[in-house]
């Protein structure tokens, strides 16, 4: 037998064993890997805040404002909003938005949720700020009347959210008081703007 059949004859095998290794993968193994979508709860909020109109762009009905907490917000002005043309830009005014805030990792009670509130009072990182990404800690829950309330990890006000659709109702079973879930909202358009003097 020559070097050059023997070359040839491992090379056959070579190929043999990777094609009977690669057809007895389960077809998991074969396939693409593919992101692990997270459950959430979705809720929708209307929201009034004192912000700083960075700019208003009365032909396309836009505005950029900052929120108390340094977000910087580019929204749509609803058509219900009639005194955008006499609104200052470069001033103070109360804003009022609807956004939708959901509610992620339902699940995260026990020792590591400790460490979470305590991580979620340190200041966070602008990016988290810019995304609306906050953590929050589940303060009450009434599946009764379908509420979920919640406080934000570095202090505030307590917010309640009611559940409206079967699918949000039916996740608010998952949510125990003590979670600490981590929250994004995602503003959707203003609905009025009023100067402050």
């Amino acid at each position: 037998m020559t070097i050059r059949s023997i070359n040839w004859a491992a090379g056959i095998s070579i190929l043999a064993a990777t094609l009977a290794f690669g057809g007895s993968l389960p077809a998991a193994a074969q396939g693409p890997v593919q992101a692990v979508p997270r459950a959430g709860v979705s809720f929708a909020n209307t929201v009034t805040v004192r912000g700083w109109i960075e700019s208003i762009d009365t032909e396309t009905r836009t505005m950029v404002f900052t929120t108390p907490e340094g977000r910087l917000v580019n929204l749509a002005v609803g058509d219900g909003v009639k005194n955008l043309d006499t609104i200052p830009e470069n001033a103070a005014a109360d804003i009022t938005y609807n956004e939708i805030v959901t509610l992620l990792n339902l699940r995260q009670k026990g020792p590591g949720s400790r460490e979470a509130r305590r991580d979620s009072s340190k200041p966070d990182s602008s990016t988290d700020i810019d995304l609306g990404r906050v953590t929050f800690t589940v303060t009450a829950v009434d599946l009764a009347t379908n509420q979920v309330s919640v406080i934000d990890g570095r202090g505030g006000p307590i917010r309640t959210y009611s559940a409206r659709s079967i699918a949000t109702q039916d996740m608010l079973k998952k949510i125990k008081v003590g979670d600490v879930v981590i929250g994004l909202t995602t503003p959707m358009s203003v609905t009025a703007i009023t100067p402050v003097n």
